[in-house]
């Protein structure tokens, strides 16, 4: 399989239910296996059940060794002499990375979980390559979080966020006892939580032409609220003195889509600080939490390729 194993093995095409190999192919493969050193670097570790045959060994090492591969590359990603906006834009690229392969990884299992086409070998691999992959998304987080503006998940969180599981394992992912974090996190004085969207240009009227387009095709707004107050809190210097409330009559998966495609032009616009504002309110009338977001994140809403083609227009 060409490319990273993460993206691999729940390629449509090239994914691991197509692979037909034998039990004694798979041994034989394991016959010159080499391992690769654990991650000096590494906080987490996994836990998982012991694999009983040759094809979940041989998958589970492979496995392993990209996820610690990947983990030890983090030194290289942040050198020690490298800038603050540098290092930011390392966390991203390798945010985004590790986001991709959590929905790709999702996305499979919720495609074969329909079509039922996974062997319980299968299952246990892209069981331990799902574990593997919410590693990766911790392990940044916890070595590198001060260089993103992003808010930090819990391994539950990201268990959730992705995988829609509210009862995940921790266990399966512990911090080693054993292992330090080689670069050392730069002391800060904890920061107060923004009360700012943070809105990167200073053209607001093409957002509010492009709230306006957006209201029409879905509905985003019941007739409590207009589009100029959300588009005056999105600008908002201080949201907290705002004092319009944002009651939603879209569904909530196209308010969470539309979320998602506006969060890049904004600096702060994402699930948890839209329920720290406590401005926003849902069709049942109660104010929506970030988790509710989370739950309702789905990649083709209705009206998708409308919202996206009126977003286009920020860019």
């Amino acid at each position: 399989m060409k490319g990273s194993i993460f993206s691999s093995l729940v390629s449509i095409t090239k994914g691991l239910h197509r692979d037909n190999k034998q039990e004694k192919d798979f041994k034989y493969l394991l016959s010159n296996f080499k391992m690769q050193p654990k991650a000096i670097n590494a906080v987490y570790k996994i836990h998982f059940k012991k694999p009983l045959n040759a094809k979940k060994e041989y998958y589970q090492k492979l496995i392993c060794n990209e996820t610690e591969k990947t983990i030890a590359s983090f030194v290289t990603n942040f050198p020690k002499n490298a800038s603050t906006p540098e290092n930011k834009y390392s966390f991203t690229i390798l945010l985004n990375k590790f986001d991709k392969y959590l929905n790709d990884i999702a996305t499979y299992i919720n495609t074969r979980a329909i079509t039922k086409d996974l062997s319980e070998d299968d299952n246990y691999i892209i069981n331990y390559l799902k574990v593997s992959v919410i590693r990766l998304y911790a392990e940044l987080q916890e070595q590198y979080g001060q260089y993103s503006e992003n808010p930090t998940f819990t391994i539950s969180e990201i268990a959730e966020k992705y995988f829609n599981d509210a009862n995940f394992d921790n266990s399966l992912i512990e911090k080693s006892t054993t292992k330090k974090v080689v670069t050392k996190k730069t002391s800060k004085t904890k920061a107060k939580p923004k009360t700012s969207f943070g809105y990167k240009s200073n053209d607001t009227s093409t957002l509010l032409s492009v709230l306006k387009q957006i209201n029409l095709k879905i509905d985003l707004l019941d007739n409590r609220t207009t589009v100029e107050q959300l588009h005056k809190l999105l600008i908002a210097n201080d949201f907290s003195d705002a004092e319009s409330q944002i009651y939603l009559q879209c569904e909530t998966t196209q308010f969470s889509y539309l979320v998602t495609k506006l969060k890049p032009f904004f600096n702060g616009f994402n699930p948890t600080a839209i329920e720290r504002s406590g401005k926003f309110i849902t069709k049942t009338n109660t104010p929506l939490k970030a988790n509710n977001l989370h739950k309702n994140k789905v990649h083709n809403p209705k009206e998708k390729e409308e919202i996206d083609n009126i977003i286009q227009q920020l860019q």
